[in-house]
């Protein structure tokens, strides 16, 4: 089924919060493709990176488009004990889960062990991260651009970044590139 993002972001509103949970929402979510017509002022590339681009936020839930350009990815990360549910819109994304041996951290000693993934995941594959093992990271190694979208119940700004061979973790500022349709300054630390 295919919509307008300005529907998914009216759906997502009519969820209450005792609801807002991985099956209602990975029900409202399955199977959807937003029209490229509605979600092009959000698509953003830049070359040789992906980037953050806020469509909506609210105390409850933001939804986001990423934007992947060939051979980028994200550090492995958590997502700060949310959910976060990760629709493919355009192109193919791999999707690699790890669980961590030693907790979350921040902090050393933090031993990572690949959970699963999906090598090639392709338009109107849905995936859900929730909790402490929402460990994961997401990349393009395809020779096309690939877009997300992503829903985090409750929205957060910091996460935590993991360096499997220093064994560590660490605390990171998450940003936007652009906030409805428009450039943001993109100084700060960010995920590349």
């Amino acid at each position: 089924m295919q919509v307008g993002v300005e529907g998914i972001v009216q759906t997502l509103q009519g969820v209450g919060p005792d609801a807002f949970g991985p099956e209602e929402i990975c029900a409202r979510l399955r199977g959807l493709l937003v029209d490229p017509g509605s979600l092009s002022p959000y698509l953003l590339f830049a070359p040789r990176r992906y980037t953050r681009n806020l469509v909506y936020r609210d105390e409850l839930f933001e939804l986001i488009a990423l934007c992947w350009d060939p051979r980028t990815e994200s550090p492995i990360h958590n997502h700060s004990g949310q959910l976060c549910w990760l629709s493919i819109q355009q192109g193919a994304l791999r999707l690699e889960n790890f669980t961590s041996l030693d907790g979350p951290g921040p902090g050393t000693g933090i031993r990572l062990v690949p959970n699963g993934g999906i090598e090639r995941a392709g338009e109107g594959c849905l995936d859900l991260q929730q909790g402490d093992n929402g460990i994961h990271r997401v990349s393009n190694p395809f020779d096309q651009r690939a877009v997300s979208l992503h829903v985090y119940s409750r929205p957060y700004d910091v996460c935590l970044a993991y360096d499997p061979a220093a064994r560590t973790s660490r605390e990171m500022r998450l940003q936007y590139h652009s906030i409805g349709g428009k450039l943001v300054d993109c100084r700060a630390e960010q995920l590349q």
